[in-house]
């Protein structure tokens, strides 16, 4: 009986200790979103889409602490599908910022996709194509270990990144993970010749515009971004920033979405925070695939906007 019972115990033990390393490893190191979701409560920080995912809060601290040395960024964009301006980002926000913050700083990154729906549909919330992603599912933003979206939202099994580490992926290209600041680190394996980055460039340009030609301005999304700056305002400084993307990807914009940047300047002088449009400023940034910074020019595109927002606020 007593032999009976230790096998079923160690039987029983074994498997969870494998899950709860695996859940663990998890938090540790991963390509999706889930150190977002179990990281604490936040006093500042960077929101929008995968173009300013990689924005480096480490290098924007280090500025900006001359004179908020309160100030602590954390980098919570996710995608253009994921995270565009409306309810549910606006609820996610609201979760992760410590609510007796009161000296923050709020880097607000806005982009045509961020404030556009489907043409097709209705301009109304319950048609919105965040809705069925993690974080309009994620209820909860700051757990440790959170169950929840590793149930709900992760798109690989709970011992994925034990897997890999036991078996490494064979002839990755490259690879991803998501810092204790919430950045999201991108580090390039192998080299790809100019000519195939080239080519992969063009498609992805003719699969942008397709999605813009499917889209329409929102008047909604525009008012849930008001709602988001004025919500940001109660907790601290907040600033209104257009990341700067390649000729090729501004131009498609500009044509569908000519009086964005307009618009954004109304929004801006009516909530009374500042509002740079990189794209109309000079400069040398490098791009991976047309509209995302490479990881150096990332990193001083974070100098540059540190600097600016000093010098403006």
């Amino acid at each position: 009986m007593k032999k009976s019972l230790f096998k079923l115990a160690l039987f029983s033990i074994l498997p969870l200790l494998v899950i709860g390393y695996a859940v663990f490893l998890t938090g540790k190191k991963t390509d999706d979103f889930y150190k977002r979701f179990s990281s604490p409560q936040q006093n500042s920080l960077i929101l929008g889409s995968s173009r300013a995912a990689g924005m480096n809060p480490a290098i924007l601290d280090s500025i900006l602490n001359t004179k908020y040395p309160d100030v602590k960024l954390y980098n919570y964009a996710f995608t253009w599908a994921h995270s565009p301006y409306g309810p549910k980002y606006l609820e996610s926000v609201k979760k992760k910022i410590k609510p007796e913050t009161k000296s923050g700083f709020f880097i607000v990154t806005v982009e045509p996709t961020a404030l556009m729906v489907d043409k097709n549909l209705p301009d109304s919330p319950e048609n919105y194509n965040e809705n069925d992603k993690s974080v309009a599912m994620t209820s909860t933003v700051s757990g440790n270990p959170n169950f929840e979206y590793l149930l709900e939202n992760y798109n690989f099994s709970i011992t994925h990144v034990l897997n890999r580490k036991i078996l490494p992926e064979k002839n990755a290209i490259g690879t991803s993970e998501i810092l204790d600041n919430g950045k999201i680190k991108v580090t390039r394996l192998k080299a790809v010749s100019l000519e195939k980055l080239n080519k992969e460039n063009k498609i992805r340009m003719a699969e942008f515009e397709d999605r813009m030609i499917n889209l329409k301005f929102s008047e909604r999304r525009l008012s849930y971004l008001a709602e988001t700056i004025d919500f940001l305002k109660k907790h601290g400084t907040v600033v209104l920033v257009r990341m700067p993307i390649n000729t090729a990807p501004y131009l498609i914009e500009k044509k569908y979405y000519p009086d964005f940047d307009s618009k954004i300047s109304i929004l801006s002088s009516q909530k009374n925070v500042l509002y740079i449009n990189y794209n109309n400023l000079k400069n040398d940034y490098l791009y991976g695939d047309e509209v995302h910074l490479t990881s150096e020019s990332m990193d001083k595109f974070s100098q540059d906007l540190g600097e600016k927002l000093l010098l403006n606020h």
